[in-house]
């Protein structure tokens, strides 16, 4: 999706709300943020999708929830949009990298707000082999061949990484 210099300064800016509403909600201390679904890939939704790398979770499963409804107020609270949270520890994350699960949904879009390469390598490894899988995802909005998305995102990505290169080269 192309997105002008004005409307980059745009998410660029909520995104920076976004990680201070984070920053506020208790329970949740990330290591590393991740904005995907449909307002990614299609520019609009009636929410955000957001997955959180944590260090690990503790307690019970309760506990995980209340983290999950307080980040999503305190979205709400700090943007006026609610946010769809899911809250997962490196095993959980890399448990739910796989064809099948909410997460194949990753090769529509996603959008890396905070954290690094940690956060991102096992996303792009798991893209590398969906798009080596024939898999076609149906949903309300249409039918999706999640293996060319992949090799799509892959390909943003990497574009991405070159240009903040390039940038960084460039300033320095």
């Amino acid at each position: 999706m192309y997105r002008s210099l004005r409307s980059i300064l745009g998410l660029r800016a909520s995104y920076d709300r976004l990680q201070e509403a984070l920053r506020g909600a208790p329970g949740a201390k990330p290591l590393g943020v991740i904005l995907f679904g449909s307002m990614v890939y299609m520019g609009r939704g009636r929410d955000l999708d957001l997955l959180v790398r944590v260090e690990r979770m503790e307690g019970p499963p309760v506990k995980r929830l209340e983290d999950e409804n307080s980040v999503s107020r305190e979205i709400f609270k700090g943007l006026g949009i609610w946010a769809d949270v899911h809250i997962f520890d490196l095993e959980e994350f890399k448990e739910n990298l796989a064809s099948g699960t909410f997460l194949s949904g990753l090769a529509l879009g996603y959008e890396l707000i905070s954290g690094g390469a940690d956060v991102e390598e096992p996303i792009l490894a798991f893209l590398e082999r969906l798009a080596g899988e024939r898999y076609v995802l149906y949903n309300r909005y249409g039918t999706w061949d999640l293996s060319m998305h992949a090799r799509l995102t892959i390909r943003r990505s990497l574009t991405r990484k070159a240009t903040e290169k390039s940038i960084r080269i460039k300033a320095s």
